[in-house]
């Protein structure tokens, strides 16, 4: 794809164009509709929010490119309403009949296909199959029958006679049915998508990175035909859903996690479902700090406390970046510790060497379901170092903090917005956490959407409070504020600078330190070590699990003197 983005400069809409026939159609039908043409913008970026009108194309994977329109209004100002159009290869009537015959015979033929573990194993098996049974009409010799099944070296021949272009559009279409994502295919290779939401045969409408809520150009036209591809989709992710059981949430082969509600009698306006769209490559810490979601100070902090076996949930509202913050922060765990996950949906990314990753299981045989509370008994018989639980909703929550009690160091997400409400709903149903338990987690990061300066959303980690015990007399926890984010300059704030619970009397205990005051130096060494690798352009997240493992397996003037001198992989 690197590849692909870097051959067309911004600007040069007409290589694209010839490059691309599917785009050329589109440009030249859109001018002609609209009396303007499009700019080609590359890969998008958030300066692209400055361009106005706001008319450009940008790629995304090949061949599939995307295209932003903000119509205008009657006097020629540009309204509020963004317009995404998916643009990839589309078949003709007579391509479509074309690709019927192909995939019948590939079905025909699939007995005899060679095994595969892998979908790109899988792509490149389907791939071969089309070749095998296609032919360019270049090659035949005598009458050419183009669009034809090609019978003239006998009856049992099944190749169908296409063009160079047309092959090309068909091996896109087979592949992107059988493997990928069918019509959202286009919506799933946007990485600026956030929220996916579809309801009926509405247009698709998209939380987008850069422009906000935008209105696609995709939409189920007949809702058997969404009803079937829901039920495809839900089975390939092995949580079939039904008229039965017409609710259901699950993980894309891409990680981004699903909810399809699926009865019309319980979705009005017919079935519907909703995508939250993870990035492919797991974000690591310091483009967190790169980002402004965090600062390197509040980094450093989490750092100590994860090296120190701290107990921490990551708390928010839905959609605040609580799982990617999670996933960011679990490099520093030292990496060669054993590390257990719990979840419903597969989404905690974990490279520790020593990972054992346990998901629930659902089923209509009580005996053969497997719950969360299953998975965390599971897990503390194995006595691991950590335990992650990607999100915590209900009993499970009491699971997990006798398995702080028990010196089992927990990480999970949780839905809360304060210290206090985390607190009230712990110890409320259908948790309840005995009150005078809750001080055995250590600490908690709280985040939320904000709006970006200059428009759009961002994530913030807008605050991190220490627990420091249970106060018998008050029959309450006491808590303190250690980070503190201020929306106005957009900057975060150590509050806790000689008044931090566990940096003086937890962790600078196990660190040897006499004078405990000494960890506050610490903090800011690492806090310094970090933003150095974000100065570096150090944001790879291999990048970041790797130089961290320098420091867990050779201290800490090797780790040190690897920033100065590591090249990225992206760079290698």
């Amino acid at each position: 794809m690197v590849d692909e983005e870097q051959r067309f400069q911004k600007g040069d809409l007409a290589s694209v164009m010839a490059a691309y026939p599917h785009i050329d159609l589109w440009v030249k039908d859109f001018e002609a509709q609209y009396g303007s043409r499009p700019m080609y913008y590359g890969p998008l970026d958030r300066g692209a929010r400055d361009i106005s009108p706001l008319n450009l194309i940008y790629i995304t994977k090949e061949p599939i490119f995307v295209h932003i329109y903000r119509p205008l209004t009657e006097t020629g100002e540009e309204s509020g309403h963004v317009m995404w159009f998916g643009l990839e290869p589309q078949l003709t009537d007579e391509e479509e009949n074309l690709r019927r015959l192909l995939i019948e015979t590939l079905l025909q033929e699939a007995t005899t296909a060679p095994t595969f573990t892998t979908d790109e194993e899988f792509e490149n098996i389907l791939s071969s199959m089309v070749d095998r049974y296609t032919v360019l009409d270049t090659e035949l010799v005598g009458p050419r029958r183009q669009g034809k099944l090609w019978q003239t070296l006998g009856m049992d021949d099944k190749r169908i006679v296409v063009t160079k272009d047309q092959l090309e559009r068909l091996r896109y279409i087979v592949v992107r049915d059988l493997i990928r994502n069918g019509p959202l295919e286009t919506l799933l290779s946007d990485e600026m998508l956030e929220d996916i939401h579809s309801i009926g045969l509405k247009h698709i409408h998209m939380d987008h990175k850069v422009f906000g809520m935008v209105t696609s150009n995709i939409r189920f036209r007949e809702r058997d035909l969404l009803a079937r591809y829901l039920r495809a989709m839900s089975e390939r992710i092995g949580r079939p859903v039904s008229d039965n059981k017409p609710i259901i949430d699950g993980a894309l082969l891409d990680g981004s996690r699903i909810n399809i509600i699926f009865s019309d009698d319980v979705s009005m306006l017919g079935p519907s479902f909703t995508i939250r769209k993870f990035a492919e490559e797991t974000i690591s810490i310091t483009q967190l700090v790169a980002w402004g979601t965090i600062s390197a100070q509040l980094a450093a902090y989490i750092w100590i406390c994860l090296e120190y076996g701290m107990s921490v949930l990551v708390s928010g509202e839905t959609a605040s970046g609580k799982t990617t913050t999670l996933n960011a922060i679990l490099p520093f765990i030292d990496h060669n510790v054993k590390i257990y996950s719990a979840e419903d949906t597969p989404e905690v990314k974990v490279r520790h060497k020593i990972w054992q990753r346990l998901v629930t299981r659902e089923s209509k045989n009580e005996e053969s379901r497997v719950e969360m509370f299953d998975l965390l008994k599971a897990a503390l018989r194995s006595r691991p170092r950590y335990i992650i639980i990607g999100e915590i909703r209900g009993v499970e929550g009491a699971t997990a903090f006798q398995a702080m009690q028990t010196g089992h160091p927990v990480i999970a997400t949780f839905h809360a917005s304060s210290i206090v409400k985390m607190i009230q709903r712990f110890t409320g149903d259908p948790i309840n956490v005995p009150i005078r338990f809750f001080d055995n987690l250590n600490f908690a990061i709280f985040q939320e959407v904000v709006e970006a300066p200059g428009g759009g959303i961002a994530r913030r980690v807008t605050g991190i409070d220490e627990v420091i015990g249970y106060n018998k007399h008050s029959d309450g926890v006491l808590t303190r504020g250690m980070f503190e984010w201020d929306p106005v300059k957009d900057k975060h704030y150590f509050r806790g600078m000689f008044q931090s619970h566990l940096l003086e009397n937890k962790i600078a205990a196990q660190m040897g330190l006499e004078n405990k005051r000494l960890v506050y130096d610490e903090l800011n060494k690492r806090a310094e070590a970090i933003q150095r690798m974000v100065d570096r352009d150090l944001t790879h997240f291999d990048d970041v699990f790797d130089l961290i493992g320098i420091y867990y397996s050779n201290g800490w003037d090797s780790f040190s003197a690897a920033i100065d001198t590591w090249v990225s992989v992206e760079n290698s």
